[in-house]
């Protein structure tokens, strides 16, 4: 009869030992899915605010978590209503909208409607000049691509807007077509170069270019040219060096955008968008190069530093490898019009 006892008592043990797991591991999943999000600084764009091995938490409720688990990554958006939308200041995680499959962290300066300029080191939003984040700097003092450091005013969408595609200049084709991608992920967004010389189309026109490790010349059709690339300053380059090429010609190259083989000719934007850029100004991949942050593609608003590895000492020396003093600080937001108060810390975003 003992024996009998002590069996089922065994077995009640491991019963009780997986539900207990399995209750554990629902849990986990149910907080990764809709509450938080964890996320470590791979590199300098955030610096001084964050650094690079700060490990960190962002809240995905604030800004609506996804219903379905990952519908994100599969181009759904439906969301659970959100706490509050993403604000000027705020410190965002997001899913990058150009080529590279990974998910970026920088800040909110500008949200939609709002139009934003660049001069050299002065961020300038409807006419009012944006202070640099407490921690954040410049290295180079904002000597950048003259078209990065000269950012002429561009308004940033907002949700209903109706945008023309005739007429855009490169940046706004480039930040229109991300824009298109982030807002229908599952679709075929492709875009076409036409060339124009004195009016008659010209796409079999060969243009010269130059090896640049053997500097031996040789021609290339216009029409397999590669156009592909995130940075508008790179397709602005390439059209400029076509242009050039036929010199005393009229040169026109037309910008096309076809949404799954359908040409887009007006577009209604979808959702909200806004404009991100990393605290570490000179040193950092942000709106000012790939364009609008769609509301589509945010993932979590940055809430906390859970841990932090400085990755200049060695892992031998662990004790003095960790950031003691980093780990736990809230990530603050910051508007750059007037200092922080104790009333929004609540979920806000970083600095020392």
């Amino acid at each position: 009869m003992s024996k009998t006892v002590a069996r089922r008592s065994e077995q009640a043990g491991i019963l009780h030992f997986f539900r207990e797991m399995g209750s554990a591991l629902i849990m986990a999943l149910i907080a990764i899915v809709y509450v938080i999000q964890a996320f470590k600084i791979p590199t300098g764009s955030m610096e001084d605010s964050l650094l690079v091995g700060d490990f960190l938490l962002g809240l995905k409720f604030v800004y609506g978590a996804p219903i379905l688990p990952f519908s994100q990554e599969l181009g759904i958006s439906t969301r659970f209503p959100a706490v509050a939308d993403p604000k000027a200041g705020d410190v965002i995680i997001f899913k990058y909208p150009g080529l590279e499959k990974k998910d970026y962290i920088k800040r909110c300066v500008a949200g939609p409607g709002s139009v934003i300029e660049i001069k050299g080191t002065s961020l300038i939003v409807d006419g009012k000049t944006i202070k640099l984040p407490p921690d954040g700097k410049y290295l180079r003092n904002g000597r950048l691509d003259k078209r990065i450091s000269e950012f002429t005013p561009l308004q940033i969408p907002a949700k209903g807007d109706m945008i023309k595609t005739q007429g855009l200049d490169t940046r706004e084709f480039l930040f229109f077509k991300q824009l298109v991608h982030q807002e229908n992920p599952r679709s075929d967004i492709k875009a076409d170069f036409q060339l124009y010389i004195d009016g008659e189309f010209a796409n079999h026109q060969t243009i010269k270019m130059i090896d640049p490790f053997t500097n031996q010349e040789f021609n290339v059709p216009f029409k397999d040219l590669k156009f592909e690339t995130d940075d508008w300053t790179r397709l602005d380059d390439i059209i400029n060096f076509v242009k050039s090429s036929f010199p005393g010609k009229e040169v026109d190259i037309r910008k096309l955008l076809y949404l799954d083989n359908k040409p887009v000719n007006e577009y209604k934007v979808k959702f909200d968008n806004y404009f991100m850029m990393g605290d570490n100004r000179d040193n950092s991949l942000d709106s000012r190069y790939w364009g609008y942050l769609n509301r589509n593609f945010i993932k979590a608003k940055a809430f906390i530093l859970y841990f932090s590895l400085d990755k200049q000492i060695p892992f031998w020396q662990l004790p003095l490898k960790i950031r003691w003093n980093r780990i736990g600080k809230l990530i603050r937001s910051w508007d750059g019009f007037e200092q922080l108060t104790i009333s929004n810390l609540e979920y806000s975003s970083t600095f020392s």
